[in-house]
């Protein structure tokens, strides 16, 4: 079962990926002057900078997918003890 907690993230996740997508498909021209993006544009020009923002979209993406349906590292199971304190 997936806590609130995950879910909580998961969204976090879908909201900074949708927002990312809509960087890179929208007229904004704001978030390309980040420092690390400007960059990109500087020496790559503007589409390279644009599919940093779907790369970013798309690993935003696939980590909300992850955290909502429970995927976790061998090492972050959660401590069957804990779950009756949280209750």
């Amino acid at each position: 079962m997936t806590s609130y907690n995950d879910l909580f993230v998961a969204t976090v996740a879908f909201v900074g990926s949708t927002l990312a997508f809509a960087v890179a498909v929208g007229p904004w021209q704001q978030p390309y002057h980040l420092r690390s993006i400007a960059s990109v544009v500087d020496r790559y020009g503007m589409s390279a900078a644009r599919f940093v923002w779907i790369a970013v979209a798309i690993v935003s993406l696939i980590a909300g997918m992850a955290i909502a349906s429970g995927v976790r590292p061998g090492y972050a199971k959660p401590d069957p003890g804990l779950r009756d304190l949280t209750r």
